[in-house]
């Protein structure tokens, strides 16, 4: 334990940054303004926490990171880096956090502070993920940061003071064990205050077998199975299929029961010799239900096709959604008929 007088911690504060209460106060707050403050906090030098972050804010001085987090729901701690005036604005410290020694950083618990520093905002009961603001006369809250993680399997943290989840802000990440990743390495906190992972490690699962499917119309030839199921009962065969009718977008679909991220679909194109070539466009969208304009784009297929040609269409975005919407598209009316598909996801 390491023990320090006030008048230490006090000329150690003042190195950091010069300030006075117009720094420290809101410019409304008179009570704050006029009163000194006699004791600082506690401050312990040479140490920072890891992985708690829950924003991370570049050149600020000591004071202003403290206010910060005073107006951050769920902040206890902020550790700050002298050297680079980055300060992290850290949440509850729990067994995930990780307390290391790093030269020039200092971290603080924000309770041996008193809250008179950010006036109004010293009661206000943000939600988590929120920060409190001042609005004219009132208070109010607005999002802040992301809550939890991101979604990161088979992969791991590849930022040097660990993970932060600002609004707007994206963490680089590695996959593991050797494995090879789709999209770009990065997690980005969205200002919804949502986590969207721009990557997979691996390949993802089969998600999509024994799925309830749907289809825009039906036509069936004696002998054939071309009911929307054939499409993904993995069965691939001459006369197991499904077929619409001819239309200038038929479409196809399958729910998979709850959401995915989508990394790729796979088509097998229709096996018999006949009418492998009536698949010249395909779009693949996904999405929480079947209207288009509100699915994203997975991805497109440029024919024409041939018979038995399996087409793999990957999601370069990685789309979420239950909803698996396959549209063929055409300028004179054509029938949509595929042997078998194959969606690839992770929750």
């Amino acid at each position: 334990m390491k023990e320090v007088t006030s008048l230490f911690l006090l000329q150690n504060v003042m190195v950091i940054c010069s300030w006075s209460m117009d720094d420290v106060c809101d410019a409304d707050d008179i009570k704050c303004q006029n009163p000194q403050i006699l004791t600082p906090g506690e401050i312990i030098y040479g140490q920072c926490y890891r992985y708690a972050a829950l924003r991370r804010l570049l050149k600020v001085s000591f004071l202003t990171c403290l206010k910060e987090c005073m107006k951050t729901s769920t902040c206890s701690n902020v550790s700050y880096r002298r050297d680079w005036q980055m300060c992290d604005i850290n949440g509850n410290i729990n067994s995930e956090v990780e307390l290391v020694q790093e030269n020039g950083c200092f971290s603080s618990n924000v309770s041996s502070w008193s809250r008179k520093l950010v006036g109004k905002c010293a009661t206000h009961s943000c939600a988590e993920g929120h920060k409190c603001v001042l609005k004219g006369e009132e208070i109010a809250c607005e999002i802040a940061y992301c809550t939890g993680r991101p979604f990161a399997g088979n992969a791991e943290l590849n930022e040097p003071f660990g993970l932060s989840r600002d609004l707007g802000h994206g963490m680089r990440y590695k996959c593991t064990n050797r494995i090879q990743m789709t999209g770009k390495p990065f997690a980005v906190c969205r200002k919804t205050g949502q986590w969207k992972s721009m990557f997979i490690c691996g390949e993802g699962s089969l998600v999509s077998q024994k799925k309830t499917t749907g289809q825009s119309t039906i036509f069936c030839a004696e002998g054939f199975l071309c009911e929307s199921e054939a499409g993904i009962d993995g069965i691939k065969q001459l006369t197991n299929i499904f077929h619409t009718d001819a239309e200038l977008k038929p479409f196809w679909w399958v729910n998979l029961g709850q959401v995915y991220t989508v990394l790729k679909v796979v088509s097998t194109n229709r096996i018999h010799s006949c009418c492998g070539d009536r698949l010249r466009k395909m779009l693949i969208h996904v999405g929480e239900s079947l209207d288009t304009s509100h699915m994203e784009l997975c991805g497109q297929f440029i024919g024409p096709a041939v018979s038995g040609q399996v087409i793999v269409t990957p999601c370069n975005t990685l789309p979420k959604g239950q909803m698996v919407k396959l549209t063929s598209v055409n300028t004179v009316p054509r029938a949509f008929h595929l042997t078998e598909v194959e969606v690839y996801g992770v929750e």
